[in-house]
């Protein structure tokens, strides 16, 4: 008997432990590959939520952009936020225009929607 009621206890006493978030040490990035030469100048991203210019740390490689990246979590909300990215040539034209919805957990950015592929 004293056997079921210490199980019964530890039971207890471990379904009341917090939850633990283990998370990976990959460092994430959200963005496009750009498919038409010449490559863009610059890329602007936009948070329509919020209307801040993100700026992001992964600076891309070979045609890659990276529009957010896991240094901008906390400038995302979890839901995901709207990105407005605006893509511009070496004279400050625009040549493409995008959204993207990125969100984050409490480890990493998700990418929920957009193009893969720009122009």
């Amino acid at each position: 008997m004293k056997q079921v009621a210490l199980a019964g206890l530890c039971a207890v006493a471990l379904a009341g432990c917090e939850t633990r978030t283990y998370c990976t040490e990959e460092f994430r990035s959200v963005g496009f590959t750009w498919t038409t030469p010449p490559l863009p100048a610059s890329v602007v991203t936009v948070n329509a939520r919020t209307g801040d210019t993100l700026s992001v740390l992964d600076q891309g490689y070979e045609n890659y952009f990276a529009i957010a990246d896991d240094g901008n979590m906390k400038d995302l909300s979890y839901e995901g936020d709207s990105l407005n990215v605006i893509v511009l040539d070496s004279l400050g034209s625009v040549r493409s225009t995008a959204w993207f919805v990125v969100g984050r957990d409490q480890c990493h950015i998700i990418y929920r929607s957009g193009p893969q592929f720009l122009p």
